[in-house]
């Protein structure tokens, strides 16, 4: 109509997943030239997400016995041709998202979901190194409860706009916004129920989906909550946040502190008590505006303080993102390595006690997987080279030395079982 052609999504490259899904998996070629312009998204028929439930066993070990406790997440992933339509939008609305937030001063602030900016050992380590500036202050360290869940959809909407710069969304925007908001479903073990183990790189023909898959979909039916797995839930999630971010972060820094946020985990430094109940109301309360709420028993309040040997802290000891700090010495939580430990003993039993029923010699069993996964020899993401990494990049000795023993506990565990 105005002499230009049809917009197109930024093109970046996009990341090959080769998962099994409702249509076959896109090459690395196809990826290379994959582009829609805005008619063709409206027009676009979105598949159903997939969905399963992710269950994350930890050991409780401030009770005796300790217990095992499962934390579940509903997880919810697109198709391959959708997830590729995802993440170029992902990609739009990043690129001004970035500049949203360097114009409201909010870039040290929000630290999740983006890209380039770090991961959580540096982010971690900035809290620290503020807190060894400051010498005194406090630490409020809080948790949103069900986060994904419970977005509402009328300021996720409204936010997008704000962030695109416009009056309103486009037909193509509003068509991405209502898939990940009104989203569809189907869970994978109703589909497996009733096909079977999937064999192949695609669930079922279409005429398979039109007639058993179809009367499975589920529909989110609330106007709150978005779906956690897609290339757009965590920068929707950031952006659902606009308002809290900007009134906290203005509401620390006229109390001479600072305040970050990590998906749902929020730190606020202040450098005295007398602003804490101030500005601890205030959070809750613009949360409630957000209709979402703190998770009361993940709440910690730390107060540093100076003596003749150095920094102390009275309260809680500081805990974010994984770490612990006393005003002396940085470590990976307690609670981590202990988890760490029963998950390597779990996985030795359980590959020990396999061969023996299978009649293999334990003088055949090949240990490398094992030591792939739980010694420092190992993959360079497994936990005991996360922590190396992380012992280095805060120049922490004690974090190494935490786990000191691990090969010793891992070869007494593989004696012991394989006699």
């Amino acid at each position: 109509m105005n002499g230009t052609l049809p917009r197109r999504v930024t093109s970046k490259p996009l990341k090959v997943r080769k998962y099994v899904h409702f249509d076959d998996p896109l090459t690395k070629e196809h990826l290379k030239t994959f582009s829609r312009t805005a008619q063709q998204i409206s027009n676009h028929s979105f598949l159903p997400l997939l969905g399963y439930q992710k269950s994350t066993r930890k050991i409780d070990f401030s009770v005796f016995p300790p217990l095992p406790k499962v934390k579940q997440r509903d997880i919810r992933f697109a198709s391959h041709t959708d997830s590729a339509i995802y993440s170029q939008y992902a990609s739009e609305l990043n690129e001004k998202y970035e500049v949203y937030l360097e114009n409201m001063s909010l870039s040290n602030a929000v630290l999740a979901y983006r890209g380039g900016i770090g991961y959580n050992v540096p982010f971690a380590k900035s809290l620290i190194d503020e807190m060894k500036g400051c010498g005194k202050c406090v630490v409020i360290c809080l948790d949103i409860s069900g986060f994904f869940d419970n977005i509402l959809h009328f300021l996720l909407k409204e936010n997008i706009r704000k962030v695109l710069g416009a009056t309103r969304l486009t037909s193509d925007w509003f068509k991405i916004f209502t898939r990940l908001t009104e989203y569809e479903y189907v869970l994978r073990e109703e589909i497996e129920s009733k096909l079977g183990k999937t064999k192949g790189r695609r669930i079922c023909d279409i005429e398979t989906f039109r007639h058993v898959i179809r009367p499975l979909i589920k529909r989110n039916p609330n106007k709150f909550g978005i779906p956690q797995g897609t290339p757009l839930s965590g920068l929707f999630a950031n952006i659902s946040m606009i308002g809290f971010d900007l009134a906290l972060n203005e509401k620390a820094i006229s109390h001479g502190g600072s305040y970050r946020r990590y998906s749902d985990d929020i730190a606020i430094v202040l450098p005295s008590e007398e602003s804490e109940s101030d500005v601890l109301s205030f959070a809750q309360s613009v949360l409630a505006q957000h209709r979402l709420k703190f998770n009361d028993k993940k709440t910690c309040r730390t107060k540093f303080d100076l003596s003749p040997h150095g920094q102390i802290y009275v309260g809680d000891i500081l805990q974010y993102l994984g770490f612990t700090y006393d005003g002396s010495k940085i470590l990976i939580r307690p609670e981590s390595v202990k988890n760490f430990y029963a998950k390597m003993k779990g996985n030795i039993s359980r590959y020990v006690k396999s061969a023996k029923k299978k009649k293999i010699p334990l003088d055949e069993l090949r240990k490398r997987v094992l030591i792939g996964r739980f010694t420092h020899w190992g993959d360079s993401r497994n936990f005991v080279q996360y922590a190396y990494r992380a012992a280095k990049e805060m120049q922490a000795p004690e974090i190494k030395r935490q786990l000191r023993n691990h090969v010793a506990i891992f070869d007494r565990q593989w004696a012991k079982l394989a006699l």
